[in-house]
């Protein structure tokens, strides 16, 4: 090979592995966030490294040894290219958490075997609030209809299985809402056709002025929704409701679990109380608006998840294991035995054990602490294992759609950052709120039907509200 090429190709290879370190720079630049004494010690020991094989490429004269050193050049430019992958993806997967637009999908509801198309319907209504006309709009482009609308849910179900209209229009939560509540309203009904809106507002900073939160105490609400699908979908009722409270100048954690049955007032509401998940039915603004008045706090954050997101994390990371304190068939999934002790749970079953009440004498009590074992668990699998390392890219694109928050990038980032550079051993405590088992009419079914709910034991409520001031005070 004669000296011209070696020279050209020697420049080739250097000239790679140099845009390589400089993409990796930018994006690693751009993530920020490694501490500064990671990133200088990082840059520190490849500099000297990169500037070794440079010149022994350069003047070396042997073949093989120019061979080994051009392999080992080009090992680290593909280590470079690969990390600028996983940084612009972990980027990219935290921007697309922060959504401010969504959908709500309707289903059109007929009595069973009644009607088969939705151009057979003469009548068809919908509940009276601010799609309505969206509804109509929507509708009109495929029949010709008499529009009725309905005060509240009960009245509009009466109305379909009484046969006073053909067709009924439900959002997907107030669908799940009365199969779950109304007995008959499964057996006596088809769906025959579904569609989507987009959804009007989503809450962005509205609620109390965002903090520092390297500095300054804030309060996190996470709202795990009853359903599958992706999570831009609006509504969904709230099953978790899990308020994490946190001091980073103390390093202090209390997380605080309300049942999702509490028998509250929802807020901007009067008369009828409802349960608590049912306020995730008229959007995330209300369920924080709901906690904050219960506590008497402010909400600075919010985090949404749904089922698929336990699903699949549970399954990506190769399930899980978690000790159950009571033996019993699972109420959510047909078939399954949970046995007293350690039960080895894929994400399908991690589910149905977060879900489960029935199985409890202390029901949604019980429920809360359950899911918290889950939570701990995930996390200890990913913690104390290479699953994190060896399933990054696959965990990041399993996630992508199936939570929402309005932490902005740079706030999730400055905390990651801030735990890497001090790694404070933080004190987590958790606590329940507790209540009675009872029955009553709900805001959001009205007078005809009465739904299980829990009545607040008002001293549990007491005692979280002060513990959440201490922590909040604490300095």
């Amino acid at each position: 090979m004669s000296k011209n090429v070696k020279f050209y190709r020697n420049i080739f290879i250097i000239v790679l592995c140099l845009i390589s370190l400089m993409v990796f720079s930018y994006f690693i630049l751009k993530l920020n966030i490694l501490p500064f004494k990671y990133l200088a010690a990082c840059y520190f020991l490849i500099i000297p490294i990169l500037i070794s094989l440079f010149y022994f490429l350069v003047h070396n004269k042997k073949t093989i040894n120019q061979v080994i050193i051009s392999l080992a050049i080009f090992l680290i430019s593909f280590i470079f290219i690969l990390g600028s992958f996983y940084i612009n993806r972990t980027y990219a997967f935290f921007d697309t958490t922060n959504q401010e637009n969504g959908t709500i999908t309707y289903s059109v509801l007929v009595l069973k075997n009644k009607f088969h198309s939705i151009a057979e319907l003469g009548t068809i209504m919908y509940l009276n609030d601010e799609y309505a006309s969206d509804i109509k709009n929507a509708l009109s482009k495929n029949v010709a209809y008499e529009e009725k609308l309905a005060t509240d849910l009960s009245a509009s179900v009466n109305s379909l299985l009484n046969g006073e209209v053909a067709g009924l229009v439900l959002e997907e939560s107030y669908l799940v809402l009365a199969q779950e509540e109304i007995k008959e309203f499964q057996t006596k009904t088809d769906i025959i056709y579904t569609f989507s809106l987009k959804e009007k507002t989503m809450p962005t900073k509205t609620f109390e002025a965002q903090k520092d939160i390297l500095i300054e105490p804030f309060i996190l609400y996470i709202s795990g929704i009853d359903q599958y699908g992706d999570i831009k979908s609006v509504r969904g009722r709230s099953d978790v409701n899990q308020l994490i409270i946190v001091n980073p100048k103390k390093n202090k954690i209390l997380l605080v679990n309300t049942p999702r049955d509490y028998y509250v007032q929802l807020a901007g509401t009067t008369g009828l109380k409802d349960k608590l998940t049912h306020a995730g039915i008229y959007g995330i603004d209300k369920s924080i608006q709901t906690l904050e008045n219960l506590y008497d706090i402010d909400i600075n954050y919010y985090l949404r998840v749904n089922f698929n997101a336990l699903i699949k994390i549970v399954d990506v990371i190769g399930g899980i294991e978690v000790y159950s304190d009571t033996e019993f068939d699972s109420s959510h999934l047909k078939g399954w035995h949970v046995k007293k002790g350690m039960n080895s749970m894929d994400g399908t079953k991690a589910l149905a054990y977060a879900r489960e009440r029935y199985a409890y004498a202390t029901g949604d009590n019980h429920r809360g602490a359950n899911q918290q074992q889950i939570i701990t668990a995930i996390l200890e699998k990913i913690t104390f294992s290479s699953v994190l390392i060896n399933k990054y890219n696959t965990i990041l694109e399993t996630l992508d759609g199936s939570f929402q928050t309005d932490l902005t990038i740079n706030e999730i980032i400055s905390f990651i950052k801030y735990q890497l550079t001090k790694n404070p051993e933080w004190a987590i405590e958790s606590i329940a709120v507790s209540g009675y088992n009872s029955s009553n009419y709900t805001y959001s079914m009205g007078t005809k039907y009465k739904s299980y709910v829990m009545e607040p034991d008002y001293k549990s409520v007491v005692n979280a509200k002060n513990k959440i001031k201490d922590v909040l005070n604490e300095n």
